[in-house]
């Protein structure tokens, strides 16, 4: 009983020193965040005296042109701590061999953030540094990344907006000039999870990440992509697949036993299947910013899809700082758009591409909640 009391008290001293490192941390970020909030609010204020400006300011401390209505210090902020995951795919969680929670996720039905809440810096930490599920390490690159992120409404529109500190360029060895898309420093995306989905509740956006996408382990690369003309056409896709959700295959291979490649890329179910998993809302409803402010509104089922559905964002970095705020209707009607009501609880995911990163070497949530007006979710999405 002493030994074990001497444990305990140990592991409290843990948790407690983990708990106040992760909030300075937070803490350090705020202050990031309000310090580019004053200087870019200075610098309009400036230009306003100088009659330089004609126009309101898009920086992070007013609504800007896709908020213009919000005022987002009266928005509650959620800190979130975004994560290097590596090649850590949805067959990879699932398999005994490689992930001891394999056995609480598939049979259970525990969420990631179930084991994993308290250990989100540790993990990115370890794989972004290589080994296992990082062959390809990036050198000075962080892994991981804390994030405000605030989330409003009005009648129609749901607004969002996430800031966090720039971290600088860290050259991708294994890329000419050391930029995976050159184009765009950043990128944000996030996902809501629709219907039907294979622990889509528990895994949020890992449903969508397989063994055989860009940059996995069993990519199956230009040639064997081209080999397969049918199923390469329906997707639309030459060099690499994007990610896909297992409902839109006949079969995705998850163990990997005698020597099997792991994911089912080329396992397509038939066009009318796929078109009925989309009307009954299986998929991931995809939302993506680019750092010159451009978005696309989309879907993940079979493959990535851009969609009709609205959507409006801005992207900046004043003081070091991004910010990101993006606008969608709650309920746009177009196919692949998850309409959002009062009363319901989605699990949402969000990914940000940092320093001109591409495919699946982003910063990534865990399993998210969203809720509009209710306190109990992670992310309120407050009236205004």
């Amino acid at each position: 009983m002493a030994s074990l009391a001497r444990v305990e008290a140990r592991e409290a001293s843990e948790a407690e020193a983990a708990k106040a490192e992760q909030k300075a941390r937070q803490e350090a970020v705020q202050a990031q965040i309000a310090a580019a909030v004053d200087a870019a609010v200075a610098e309009e204020r400036a230009k306003a005296e100088d009659n330089a400006a004609e126009a309101a300011p898009t920086s992070p401390g007013g609504g800007g042109n896709v908020a213009p209505d919000i005022d987002w210090n009266a928005v509650p902020a959620t800190d979130l701590t975004l994560f290097y995951p590596g090649q850590a795919s949805f067959e990879w969680v699932q398999n005994g061999k490689t992930h001891g929670g394999a056995r609480p996720l598939t049979k259970g039905g525990d969420a990631c953030t179930t084991c994993h809440a308290k250990e989100v810096t540790a993990i990115g930490t370890k794989i972004v540094a290589g080994g296992e599920i990082e062959p390809t390490p990036i050198p000075g690159k962080r892994g991981t990344i804390d994030a405000a992120i605030q989330a409003a409404h009005d009648d129609e529109n749901l607004y969002v907006r996430l800031q966090w500190p720039d971290a600088g360029h860290n050259p991708a060895p294994f890329i000419d000039g050391g930029k995976m898309d050159p184009d765009n420093q950043v990128k944000v995306a996030m996902m809501i999870t629709g219907t039907g989905i294979e622990m889509g509740e528990t895994t949020g956006c890992w449903a969508s990440c397989h063994a055989d996408n860009t940059y996995m382990p069993f990519d199956p690369g230009a040639e064997a992509i081209a080999a397969n003309a049918d199923v390469a056409g329906r997707l639309e896709a030459k060099d690499t697949i994007t990610k896909y959700l297992t409902e839109s295959r006949t079969k995705v291979e998850v163990k990997g036993r005698r020597g099997k490649a792991q994911g089912g890329w080329d396992k397509l179910k038939p066009a009318e299947e796929i078109d009925q998993l989309l009307a009954d809302g299986t998929f991931l409803d995809l939302l993506r910013v680019y750092a010159d402010g451009s978005s696309s509104n989309g879907y993940l089922l079979d493959r990535r899809v851009a969609n009709d559905g609205e959507m409006a964002a801005e992207a900046s970095l004043s003081g070091g700082v991004w910010t990101v705020v993006f606008s969608r209707p709650l309920k746009s009607g177009a196919p692949g758009d998850v309409p959002l009501e009062p009363g319901k609880v989605y699990t949402v995911g969000f990914a940000i591409h940092d320093d001109y990163a591409a495919a699946r070497f982003h910063h990534v949530t865990f399993d998210t909640s969203l809720a509009l007006d209710d306190e109990t979710a992670q992310i309120n999405v407050s009236k205004q």
